[in-house]
Formats: structure tokens, C-alpha cells, sequence
């Protein structure tokens, strides 16, 4: 199987929370708040690549749920950044079968 070749969820988050650890000063600045963060080069296209990744993560159990929920809020809350409603569609639906 193909998925079977993908990092696993934690080490996503990992990855993206050291990211977004690195570029913290230019995420908290009101202009890169908005859905993408603009400016910082490779490391916020890397940062921003993670969080797709994140996001469209499709959980395999209860607990990846949980997981990927708790950690796109702890990024929303820490940063300040959103998601436009496709982004949360996108969510809604990869975690809707361990909530339903």
C-alpha cells in the first residue's frame, strides 16, 4: 500500500510544530496572519506544506482524531492564523467518522 510509505501523524506534528516554533516572531505579525502565511521563503512554504499535510491527514483511529483536532487549536490559538471554511470542511470530514 502506498500510505503505508507516509510519515505517521505524530511525526507531522512534530515536524510543523518545531516550523512554526522557528518562524513564531514573523507568524505573530498582523500582516502573515491571514489564511497563508506570506513572507519567510522556503521555511514558511515548508511550514505551510506541513500544515496541508496535517490537515488533510485522514485519521485511523479515534485517538489520530483527537490528536490532529487538538493540534490545528493549539496552532490556531498560539498563532492567531485561521482557516477559510474549505480548510474546515476538510478537517470536519477526515474526523467525522470517530465523532459522528
Amino acid at each position: 500500500m502506498a500510505d503505508d510509505n507516509r510519515p505517521q501523524l505524530a511525526n507531522l506534528i512534530s515536524r510543523h510544530h518545531s516550523m512554526v516554533v522557528l518562524l513564531a516572531p514573523s507568524i505573530r505579525e498582523e500582516p502573515l496572519r491571514k489564511n497563508n502565511l506570506a513572507g519567510g521563503g522556503e521555511l514558511s512554504n515548508e511550514e505551510r506544506r506541513l500544515r496541508a499535510d496535517i490537515i488533510a491527514w485522514p485519521p485511523k483511529s479515534t485517538s489520530e482524531a483527537r490528536e490532529k483536532l487538538e493540534y490545528l487549536a493549539r496552532f490556531v490559538v498560539a498563532t492567531g492564523v485561521s482557516f477559510d471554511a474549505e480548510t474546515h470542511r476538510v478537517i470536519l470530514e477526515s474526523v467525522a467518522p470517530f465523532f459522528g
